[in-house]
């Protein structure tokens, strides 16, 4: 399976120059799927096999790897697309902004301890490292906030200690105490700038950001370049006959079980992205 983040970030370089970011994640193995039909079945009989054919695949000695691969966008380029880059519903077009492979992620081990490994990890867009910056991706924004307070409700105030959620290089702050602290502080000072303990920990070196400047007034209202439409139709167009086939079986499927003009307003979204498409999901639908 793809991994892709729908989220947009920055990369600034040294010189405080930034640019947009998406990321990719690419299967080695290729990138394999079931019908609906099998996926019901399976649900039935058999729901954990995708998860238990990982376990085996690794406990075999096999591995499972994924390459990663960006996106980079000007930010001067943003509005002078038809779309938002920073709408989470839409996608980069490739032949614009191509892939770039930047690094590779292997499996090789299964978790030992489901619970500390696997259901302890926190994850939060808010944790990033010196480099990358966040856009003002509206989601994101959102999850900045809303993850890391979901996970201090979940794991405690001292989530980020816990072994699967603590970075591989040493962390000296003047956190202290707290559900579940696991660090050892020594000494009496737990403030910077201090003398009792020769000022330390103190902050680290401030590393290069993105210098920028806002005007205009601040409100809420709805993202302006929408163009809903051109990118479900291209994709759909992508797509080769048996998984057009399997996605207007689906789309048939599903919509089947909703009102009559719930069924027609469908049809007509999925027409204004490809004509085909909509005619073909009417006809499943016996609309036509």
């Amino acid at each position: 399976m793809k991994g892709f983040g729908v989220n947009t970030y920055k990369w600034v370089n040294a010189r405080g120059k930034a640019v947009y970011i998406k990321y990719h994640w690419k299967p080695m193995a290729g990138v394999h799927s079931i019908d609906r039909h099998e996926a019901a079945r399976l649900a039935g009989e058999d729901p954990d096999v995708a998860t238990r054919d990982l376990y085996d695949t690794i406990a075999s000695g096999k591995i499972a790897e994924w390459e990663l691969y960006v996106q980079i966008m000007d930010i001067a380029d943003e509005l002078k697309q038809s779309f938002d880059p920073l709408d989470v519903t839409k996608t980069w077009p490739e032949d614009k902004f191509p892939l770039m492979k930047v690094g590779k992620m292997v499996l090789d081990r299964n978790p030992e301890n489901f619970f500390a490994e696997t259901e302890q990890a926190a994850f939060c867009p808010a944790s990033i490292i010196p480099g990358i910056e966040l856009s003002a991706d509206k989601l994101l924004q959102g999850r900045v906030f809303a993850y890391a307070d979901t996970q201090r409700h979940r794991l405690g105030p001292n989530y980020l200690q816990l072994l699967i959620n603590r970075p591989r290089m040493p962390v000296d702050n003047n956190q202290r105490d707290g559900a579940m602290q696991q660090m050892l502080h020594s000494g009496a000072a737990n403030y910077e700038p201090n003398t009792l303990a020769d000022g330390m920990p103190c902050e680290a070196p401030s590393s290069p950001s993105e210098q920028y400047r806002l005007e205009g007034a601040v409100g809420r209202k709805k993202i302006s370049l929408t163009n809903d439409f051109e990118q479900a139709g291209d994709h759909y167009r992508s797509l080769n006959k048996v998984d057009q086939d399997h996605l207007v079986d689906n789309i048939v499927d599903s919509l089947g079980k909703t009102k009559k003009d719930i069924q027609k307003r469908m049809v007509e979204n999925l027409t204004k992205a490809d004509a085909e498409l909509g005619k073909r999901v009417a006809q499943g639908m016996k609309l036509i």
